[in-house]
């Protein structure tokens, strides 16, 4: 018995097989831009629900109904949405804080030993330089000035304002001195000679000289040689008269006068010797030899010339009598 099994086989193969999905029209551009704008509702992420495949396909199906009629228009372009950015919680900040690393600058090398010079100064301001050049030119009038005034004082000699605070020490050869003045037959006033020959100076001292008799019962006031020089300003120095066996009588009051003008030379800057006596050469010499101003008064007529080529300066009474007359 022959079995017929292929129909059987075939109607098997119909009866598994799988019914062919309906296949669905495929929606327009327009039809799909209508679905996913009416898709995009309600939400607070600005996404839409999408609804089940039956419902886009009628909507599809409507819409492709309307706009049949409609005419195409172009696809517009669809902006980009905005990206957002999500801010990190505190902690994970902090941690993050903590976690990144502090960089640290490293010290740097010096490549050479020698230090290195140092910068120039700042040249100085317009305004202090003009004020430094001022204040040099006024120290240059100043020196100046100073050089012309001892140039000045250097012309004009013993009257000068330095010659007028001169010390000057006054020493007289009473006996010397007034037995000339007796052979002009005239007296001299020794305050005037005084006030004469310190004008303009200081007198550190005026001594007179003067041998007295050997009585000491004998006044001073008496005296011939002592008593011109009384109250006149003088400290009077006397000697007693030495008497020969000849009869002859001496009175050198030299040793004396010399050895007061050297102690007093440290306070002197002018000394004035009146006397006429020729030994009195050498004392002018040391004197001078300290740097000290000599100056001679006596009559002209009984001085020795080698004293008063020696004298820094000479006066001769009987040029002056008129003004010291007594």
């Amino acid at each position: 018995m022959v079995l017929n099994i292929f129909p059987r086989r075939e109607k098997a193969a119909a009866e598994t097989a799988p019914e062919p999905e309906p296949t669905l029209p495929e929606p327009s551009i327009e039809a799909l831009d209508g679905v996913k704008k009416t898709a995009r509702r309600g939400t607070r992420g600005g996404r839409g629900r999408r609804k089940p495949a039956g419902e886009l396909t009628e909507v599809s199906s409507e819409a492709a109904d309307t706009t049949e009629a409609a005419e195409p228009e172009a696809p517009k372009p669809k902006a980009p949405a905005a990206r957002r950015t999500r801010t990190p919680k505190p902690e994970a900040a902090a941690a993050a804080a903590e976690e990144v690393p502090v960089p640290v600058e490293a010290p740097r090398r010096t490549t050479s030993r020698r230090s290195e010079p140092a910068a120039p100064a700042a040249p100085a301001a317009p305004a202090d330089l003009a004020a430094l050049i001022k204040v040099v030119e006024a120290q240059g009038k100043q020196i100046e000035s100073l050089v012309r005034a001892q140039e000045e004082l250097a012309r004009r000699g013993p009257s000068s304002p330095v010659a007028a605070m001169a010390r000057v020490g006054i020493f007289v050869d009473a006996a010397n001195v007034e037995l000339a003045i007796d052979r002009l037959r005239t007296r001299v006033d020794w305050r005037k000679v005084l006030n004469l020959v310190s004008e303009g100076r200081t007198v550190v001292r005026a001594i007179a000289y003067s041998p007295v008799h050997d009585d000491p019962g004998v006044s001073i006031e008496t005296q011939r040689f002592a008593e011109p020089f009384l109250g006149k300003g003088y400290k009077v120095v006397t000697k007693p008269l030495k008497r020969f066996a000849d009869g002859t009588i001496k009175a050198n009051v030299d040793i004396e006068m010399a050895c007061d003008i050297i102690e007093m030379l440290d306070r002197l800057d002018v000394v004035c010797l009146a006397s006429g006596d020729g030994d009195f050469q050498r004392l002018v010499e040391v004197i001078q030899a300290k740097g000290v101003r000599v100056e001679i008064i006596a009559v002209g007529s009984s001085t020795a010339v080698n004293l008063r080529n020696a004298a820094d300066q000479f006066t001769d009474i009987q040029g002056i009598i008129q003004k010291i007359k007594a």
